[in-house]
């Protein structure tokens, strides 16, 4: 179950970070949104430079790339880079979300660079090599990461070298991140494939500028971030289920939501 993709805009906007003083450009930045309200609310927006890292014990949180990706491509017109750490990422889910938007999936797919990591070993020179290539040459708009402490959690690797190697993988991340100004998005792992680890996830919640949680709850799923005690619960509803906001458009018009009042 991928999240919605509603009709209307994503709320990408670019919010001024300076005043105008003399001369020069004024700064702007952009911000990617899911377009799903509760969490745009909660987290508001995710914001160039900036690292975050969604805690999932749902497969929500990796579902949530998914829409986030084919956001990113069609308002930035930016390349995308996806670092697969846990088999998450599912190219027919991304075509049905852009065939869903109207938009052409063979153009903005071919926009995702991806690269999948089958070990701990494979992930770190991924993140140490491949990335920084990578955002050298396609300049993207946003980086995904699913499941980055999935492999480290391997019984072959050492618990002490695998939080060394992701503490390091964490950094490198972070660099990229800035010197680039993309949009990261990371999940920490699988739920339901791997145990987490409260140790790496402790060390990954204060490795990335931004960390959230995300539980799942009777009523639906809980968003948190404990840095900020903000919090939001909603109903997910799947992403192939029409809703009343994707029929959006022009006032009387076709594919227009508005039921005009009796006579």
């Amino acid at each position: 179950m991928t999240p919605p993709l509603y009709a209307q805009s994503t709320g990408h906007f670019e919010r001024p970070l300076s005043t105008l003083s003399g001369s020069g450009p004024l700064a702007m930045e952009r911000v990617l949104n899911t377009s799903i309200a509760p969490i745009d609310d909660i987290i508001r927006g995710f914001r160039p430079s900036t690292t975050t890292l969604l805690d999932s014990d749902t497969k929500y949180a990796s579902e949530l790339l998914h829409t986030l990706c084919v956001h990113a491509l069609a308002e930035f017109d930016e390349e995308v880079i996806w670092i697969d750490g846990g088999n998450a990422i599912d190219p027919y889910t991304l075509s049905a979300l852009c065939k869903r938007r109207g938009l052409d999936r063979h153009e903005l797919l071919s926009m995702v660079n991806v690269a999948r990591a089958f070990t701990a070993y494979q992930l770190v020179s991924l993140v140490d090599v491949f990335l920084d290539k990578e955002a050298r040459e396609s300049s993207p708009s946003t980086i995904i990461i699913s499941s980055i402490s999935d492999m480290f959690m391997d019984k072959d690797v050492r618990r002490s070298e695998s939080h060394q190697l992701l503490r390091e993988c964490a950094k490198e991340i972070g660099r990229v991140t800035r010197e680039s100004e993309a949009i990261t998005v990371i999940t920490s792992h699988t739920p339901g494939r791997v145990k987490p680890d409260p140790k790496m996830i402790s060390l990954l919640s204060t490795a990335f500028d931004v960390y959230i949680q995300m539980r799942c709850e009777r009523s639906g799923i809980a968003v948190r971030i404990p840095k900020e005690a903000r919090s939001a619960s909603f109903t997910p509803v799947p992403w192939n289920q029409t809703v009343l906001n994707d029929f959006m458009g022009r006032f009387y018009g076709e594919d227009c939501a508005h039921i005009p009042p009796r006579a």
